[in-house]
C-alpha cells in the first residue's frame, strides 16, 4: 500500500528511480561497507536513504582522515570516502576501516579510469564544504 520494501534509490539530480534495471544492478553489486558497486552505478546508504550515483558524474574520489581524541583515551581514526562532481564533494561517507576505503579506490580505478584520485586544494585556498 505504501511502498514498503520496495527499492528505490534517489540521484544526485534528487530524483527518485525504481525500475527493474537499476534494482537488479543493485542486487548483484560488490558489497563493501556501505557501498555497493554495480554495473551501471556507485550506490551507497546514507541517512536511511539509498543513493545511485552514475560513474560519469564522478569526476573526482579522494580519501579524508578525521582522528578523535576523546578524554582520557587514545585518538582513533576514521576515514571518509569523499566524492566530487566538479569543485563540489557531493559525497562524504565514514568507514571505519581504511580498507574498506582502499578497496572502493581500487575498484574504481580498475572499472573507471575516467575517476581522478587525490584531493586538490581549491584555487582560492578556501575548503568547500560539504552540502
Amino acid at each position: 500500500m505504501f511502498g514498503f520494501g520496495k527499492l528505490r534509490f534517489r540521484g544526485v539530480d534528487k530524483i527518485y528511480i525504481n525500475d527493474q534495471e537499476h534494482i537488479d544492478d543493485y542486487n548483484t553489486a560488490e558489497e563493501i561497507g556501505r557501498v555497493r558497486l554495480g554495473k551501471l552505478c556507485l550506490f551507497y546508504r546514507d541517512l536511511g536513504k539509498k543513493y545511485y550515483v552514475p560513474y560519469d558524474y564522478i569526476d573526482r574520489a579522494f580519501t579524508r582522515i578525521s582522528e578523535c581524541q576523546p578524554d582520557d583515551s587514545p585518538a582513533y581514526y576514521y576515514y571518509r570516502l569523499i566524492l566530487v562532481h566538479g569543485d563540489k564533494e557531493f559525497a562524504n561517507l565514514i568507514f571505519n576501516k581504511e580498507e574498506e576505503v582502499d578497496l572502493i579506490h581500487t575498484r574504481l580505478q580498475e572499472a573507471h579510469p575516467h575517476i581522478q584520485y587525490g584531493y586538490i586544494p581549491p584555487a582560492d585556498g578556501k575548503r568547500r564544504h560539504f552540502s
